[in-house]
This record gives structure tokens, C-alpha cells and sequence, in this order.
């Protein structure tokens, strides 16, 4: 039998994390299922041992460096759930190898993530595991700006980082007419 994959993305302040917490609970309430849910240790923005989104909802989470330390605990549940996909990038096996893993030993994975950085260009992970997911939940925010639909994530903050920890202080969501990259401005 052959897992599930199921990839929710889009940009900054879309309900990402709400859509999978709705999932979790779905899982673990109306069906059952045994769900293991994993974050990040790096992402201690809300909470070093749940899963919150920016409105305030949560989940239990285990938060980890390393995929080898839950194998077996993701080999025992039904459903994994990763949050902030993008940010399981460099541990010591793949996020995609990972995640295919569990599928070819029948288990439901279920992620989210940006699918675009603030320069607008993909994260490699996000997009592998889009193209492999059996389905694909693309959500907008509002932006920021005019309240139209907003697909990209626009940082406020001049600095060639990749990946920095923020919320509103650092990140808008924007739609495509009012994004533009720092880079662009000047």
C-alpha cells in the first residue's frame, strides 16, 4: 500500500499552518488515525513543543534537528504531518527522501510550506514535494497593500538572508502588482 502525499502552500499569513491543524484534527478526531506531527527546532517562533499558527491555534509537535531521531515513531503513526516544510532543508536525510519513504510504506504525509521565497523564487523542497503530492491546497493571503489576493511573501527588511524568522516585522503578504523585490526598488 502506498501513502498519500498531500502538499499545502503558498505565501506568508495565507493559513498554511491553520490548514494543516485543521487536517491533524481531522485525522486524529474523525478518523482515528495515529498522527505525528513534526516541526523544526529552528522554528521556536510560537513554541518549542507545538505546532501554533498566527491566529492562535495548536497541535502537539515534536520539534527535531534530525529526521533519523523519528524515523521510527514515523514508521509507527498513520499520518505525518511536517510544518514549514522549507525549513527541513540540510538535516541529515533529504526532507524528499524522507517523505517518499513513508509513502512507499503506506503512510499519509501531509506538509506545508512557502512555495516561494521573498525573492520569489521556489524552495527546491517544496517544489519537489508539489510536484510528487497526490494533492496540491495552493492558498492566498490578503495584500497587504490593496487586499486583493496575495501570492507572494514580500520582506520588509533589506538583507540577503534566505531563511529569517519573522512575522508582520519582517513579512507582508503581496499580491503580484504590489510584490517587488528589494532588489527591484532601487
Amino acid at each position: 500500500m502506498y501513502g498519500k502525499l498531500t502538499a499545502i502552500c503558498g505565501p506568508m499569513f495565507a493559513g498554511k499552518t491553520t490548514e494543516l491543524l485543521k487536517r491533524i484534527l481531522w485525522a486524529r478526531n474523525g478518523e482515528g488515525k495515529e498522527v505525528l506531527v513534526l516541526k523544526t527546532a529552528f522554528d521556536n517562533r510560537y513554541s518549542d513543543t507545538e505546532l501554533v499558527s498566527h491566529d492562535g491555534l495548536s497541535a502537539g509537535a515534536k520539534a527535531i534537528s534530525r529526521f533519523s531521531d523519528v524515523t521510527g515513531l514515523a514508521h509507527e503513526a498513520q499520518m505525518v504531518c511536517l510544518d514549514e516544510v522549507q525549513f527541513f532543508a540540510g538535516m541529515d536525510i533529504d526532507v524528499v527522501v524522507f517523505v517518499s519513504d513513508l509513502l512507499h510504506n503506506g503512510r499519509d504525509v501531509v506538509v506545508a510550506g512557502l512555495d516561494t521565497n521573498w525573492k520569489g523564487e521556489p524552495f527546491p523542497a517544496t517544489a519537489m514535494l508539489m510536484a510528487m503530492a497526490d494533492e496540491v491546497i495552493k492558498l492566498t493571503a490578503h495584500c497587504s497593500v490593496c487586499g486583493q489576493p496575495a501570492f507572494k511573501s514580500f520582506k520588509k527588511v533589506q538583507d540577503d538572508e534566505e531563511i529569517r524568522l519573522g512575522h508582520s516585522d519582517i513579512y507582508e503578504a503581496r499580491c503580484n502588482r504590489h510584490w517587488v523585490r528589494l532588489t527591484d526598488a532601487g
